[in-house]
């Protein structure tokens, strides 16, 4: 069975019939921000998104994390993070979860400013801990747009705040 989305007068709340297969090849370039107790995290990724006809996805990116110490110090993290995942579309709503058992995120190298290495050691382990304590979470994407050249999804978290994701389809 193709998971080609669907959206349909009526069943959907639309007002157009529109076909346009989610399965292909993207890139695509993300970044957000947080607060740890330690300091304030900048990431970056980009990567790769696959998905495939039988709701399997592969996300695979290259993760660069730039921590600002509040003692002045830094330390910038490279991962190469590779989520095999699950996906599924339900009208305008886009279900993605990666799947735990084969969920990958490596350091690939740290550099550290006025650091002590043990304290970028021990920010690696715990980021790669708590991205893979929510990898197997389904998450629930407002799907914005797809078109036969890019997917575009967003999500709204509690706080109120929008965050979207643009992938672009891609020959492989």
């Amino acid at each position: 069975m193709s998971l080609t989305l669907l959206l349909v007068a009526g069943a959907c709340g639309g007002s157009k019939h529109m076909a346009v297969q989610v399965e292909g090849h993207y890139t695509y370039q993300h970044g957000w921000s947080y607060d740890i107790a330690e300091g304030h995290i900048d990431v970056h990724e980009t990567g790769t998104m696959d998905f495939y006809h039988d709701g399997t996805a592969l996300d695979s990116a290259r993760q660069n994390y730039s921590i600002t110490l509040k003692d002045g110090g830094s330390i910038l993290l490279v991962f190469n993070y590779i989520s095999p995942s699950r996906w599924r579309t339900e009208c305008e709503d886009f279900y993605f979860a990666g799947i735990a058992e084969t969920f990958r995120m490596t350091l690939i190298d740290v550099t550290t400013v006025r650091c002590e290495n043990t304290l970028a050691t021990d920010l690696a382990r715990r980021i790669i801990l708590n991205v893979g304590k929510g990898i197997a979470r389904e998450t629930k994407f407002h799907l914005d747009k797809l078109t036969p050249q890019e997917l575009v999804w967003s999500y709204t978290y509690s706080d109120g705040h929008t965050d979207t994701w643009e992938f672009y389809r891609s020959g492989k």
